[in-house]
């Protein structure tokens, strides 16, 4: 099976990193495709502990420190709930989003244990789960399931990222928080769930520690895992992977699905992060994060094929920076979709870009995932 680097990325979907069985599948389909690149390789191979220490650990910790202030700030809230105080929620809620946005598409690592990508943000949700899950646990006087030993248990629907801007945006919410019979339980799973977000930001970080001890330690030294790094040399690929994989992510969850075939069939209703109005930031954070990964690992290619990525790169965070704040309304208008359309294009070529001239550059292969099909 020969595949060119370009149908290799448009192979690619974006991954859902909660599957840890799909570690070893990845490494196992890196062995195999390892030959198909070899040959392509212009300059010196990057190391994977050094882009997971100079790139992913630094958002990791801002993600924690982001999780961390806002725990901090419902602790404060609930003491002394007013209107004025959920406006500092929302900040904070802003921030903690921004900052996983920038890591979401990443599979490999401690995110990968205790359905940790769903339980911090679980999208796309099915069947309303969200909505269903929060109402639910509003209703319920008890506070047995909201205690941390409790509620990491219960659905992801109702412990992440969706959940909270449910709490803060929902209609009537800023009111519900601030007083009224609902205003103690609201602030109770508020806090619940951003203890939660706090939690999975410590653990994400702590399980990888440092050059010295931790997963970190175990990559610098070449040392294989079953779980983790099965094969550490094939690190590299994963990586090369899911970038490639977080340029599908946006056009595939956060764009096609709301733009539908024509104005009358889109979906405004399925836009990420709609009732906060994030939408756009999301995808901001998300290709701004894509394509800082992939400049450096571009470092390691010939100067013209850095010069074509990096117009390729640029093009998406253009496409990304010129998007409409509010995506569901876009996919309404004409001009709208245009401006959609353009941005899907752009991050579809970001997408190409990375299987060559990255990948076939770098001389590493892109790895399989579920949607391939093949």
């Amino acid at each position: 099976m020969n595949r060119s680097p370009f149908a290799l990325a448009l192979a690619l979907a974006g991954q859902i990193g909660q599957a840890a069985q799909g570690v070893p599948a990845i490494a196992a389909a890196a062995t195999f495709l390892s030959g198909i690149f070899a040959g392509h390789a212009h300059a010196a191979a990057l190391s994977a502990p050094d882009v997971v220490e100079s790139w992913l650990l630094p958002r990791y910790d801002a993600l924690l420190a982001a999780a961390k202030a806002q725990q901090e700030a419902w602790t404060s809230f609930c003491k002394a709930p007013s209107a004025d105080g959920v406006a500092e929620l929302k900040a904070r809620f802003a921030a903690v989003s921004k900052d996983w946005s920038a890591v979401e598409f990443i599979t490999f690592g401690p995110v990968m244990l205790s359905l940790r990508p769903d339980r911090f943000n679980l999208f796309p949700e099915r069947r309303n789960a969200v909505g269903r899950s929060v109402a639910e646990i509003v209703a319920d006087p008890t506070d047995e399931r909201l205690q941390p030993e409790r509620f990491f248990r219960l659905s992801a629907a109702v412990q992440g990222l969706p959940a909270l801007e449910r709490v803060l945006y929902d209609e009537g919410a800023v009111e519900a928080l601030a007083a009224g019979p609902e205003s103690a339980r609201r602030c109770a799973l508020g806090l619940a769930i951003a203890n939660n977000l706090a939690t999975i930001a410590t653990e994400l970080r702590s399980g990888w520690g440092n050059e010295s001890e931790g997963l970190l330690a175990q990559l610098v030294a070449g040392k294989s895992d079953p779980v983790f790094f099965p094969d550490p040399n094939a690190l590299l690929s994963q990586i090369v992977t899911d970038l490639a994989g977080a340029y599908q992510r946006v056009v595939d969850q956060r764009l096609l699905v709301v733009l539908g075939k024509n104005a009358d069939e889109a979906k405004p209703l399925l836009a990420d992060r709609r009732r906060s109005g994030l939408s756009k930031a999301t995808i901001v954070a998300s290709i701004d994060s894509a394509g800082a990964l992939a400049a450096q690992l571009a470092q390691g290619l010939d100067g013209k094929s850095r010069e074509s990525l990096t117009t390729l790169l640029d093009a998406a965070q253009a496409a990304a920076a010129g998007l409409p704040d509010d995506i569901g309304e876009a996919a309404t208008t004409a001009k709208g979709r245009r401006t959609l359309e353009g941005a899907v294009a752009a991050f579809k070529a970001a997408q190409a870009g990375i299987a060559s001239p990255l990948a076939s550059g770098l001389g590493v292969p892109l790895g399989f995932n579920a949607l391939d099909g093949d």
